[in-house]
């Protein structure tokens, strides 16, 4: 399983091949249908993800990132730019079954 520091350790030359690696992992986040917009998805990646932090590129808003803040066992928080206002982050945090439990926004 490839570990949210995993993306600092690779030089940029292999970047392109680390990423084709990373797009087989079942935890790997890539916009829209994927594993963290299903309640079964989320639960899944809060529990079998370690406690930690993770980004990647915001497919939805070129340039930005989505972070995810995983508590193990716990639940999550999914941190992106609004929509609405690029200006603005929205957080919806989760319990450990992938359930909404807040949504709350930040400036960015």
């Amino acid at each position: 399983m490839i570990q949210p520091n995993d993306v600092y350790k690779i030089e940029d030359q292999s970047w392109e091949e680390f990423k084709e690696e990373a797009k087989k992992d079942e935890l790997y986040y890539n916009g829209p249908g994927d594993l963290l917009d299903t309640a079964e998805g989320r639960a899944k990646f809060c529990h079998l993800n370690e406690t930690s932090i993770f980004r990647k590129d915001d497919p939805e808003n070129p340039g930005f990132k989505i972070w995810v803040f995983n508590n193990q066992g716990v639940g999550l928080v999914i941190k992106k730019r609004s929509k609405v206002d690029p200006a603005v982050m929205e957080d919806i945090e989760y319990n450990a079954e992938g359930l909404e439990i807040s949504k709350s926004y930040e400036p960015a």
